[in-house]
């Protein structure tokens, strides 16, 4: 039978054991293919990014990538080079905006929305609209996305900022550059595209259901129920 003090021991060692079973970057590059000496160039960024306390994974996941679309080593490299300074803006972008210590993926998120024109101000105000890190990652991923499509950045903020602070669904937020898409494709202009998704839109507007129509009930003509004769009561449930 195991003791106490070999259990108490167990739980003291198993966070440590829990921490050396997380992928060790090098091995996955050389899992997927790289060669060692872009391995080798990679492993330097990585490392002096960790130095400086910036996320190492983005990078390591950008030359991955890089490699399968059979990018050139050398240009793989400028990538990973660029987008390291663009961690680093992020990273500062958020300390001034209050956020002194933010996690890899909110600083990892932050830079592809930057790179779209998003400004320091802008990151802050989506990051301080939500609830938790991931769901700062998250917004900021989707404005970036839709800044991409062509709404501009002040708009695409403003709805996802909207979204969180009504306590959309994780999945109707990620959708909502789908959406948009869809009312592109539908011949609809950026602008308009950036309204109707202020107006609450969501996912139904990429069905061509109007703000509001999609959880109507049936009877219930836009504006809300019709109005009763003169005289007329209206009857208690």
């Amino acid at each position: 039978m195991i003791g106490t003090r070999s259990v108490l021991l167990l739980l003291l060692l198993a966070p440590h054991a829990l921490a050396g079973q997380q992928p060790d970057p090098v091995e996955q590059m050389r899992t997927r293919g790289l060669p060692e000496s872009l391995v080798a160039e990679v492993a330097q960024v990585t490392a002096d990014a960790t130095a400086q306390g910036l996320p190492a994974d983005p990078l390591v996941e950008k030359a991955i990538e890089g490699w399968a679309k059979r990018v050139p080593a050398d240009r793989i490299m400028a990538a990973i080079q660029q987008f390291r300074i663009r961690l680093q803006e992020a990273r500062q972008a958020l300390s001034g905006a209050g956020h002194a210590e933010p996690l890899g993926p909110v600083v990892a998120a932050a830079a592809e929305a930057m790179a779209r024109g998003l400004g320091q101000e802008q990151v802050g105000v989506v990051v301080d609209a939500a609830p938790t890190p991931d769901a700062a990652g998250r917004g900021l991923k989707v404005a970036a996305a839709l800044t991409a499509q062509g709404i501009g950045t002040d708009q695409a903020v403003g709805i996802v900022v909207r979204a969180m602070r009504r306590g959309q669904a994780d999945a109707d937020l990620l959708d909502l550059p789908s959406v948009a898409n869809a009312m592109r494709a539908q011949g609809m202009a950026p602008g308009q595209i950036g309204q109707r998704l202020m107006q609450g839109a969501g996912s139904a507007g990429g069905a061509g259901i109007g703000p509001g129509q999609g959880s109507r009930p049936q009877g219930v003509p836009p504006g809300g129920p019709p109005e009763l004769p003169p005289g007329q009561k209206k009857k208690q449930p």
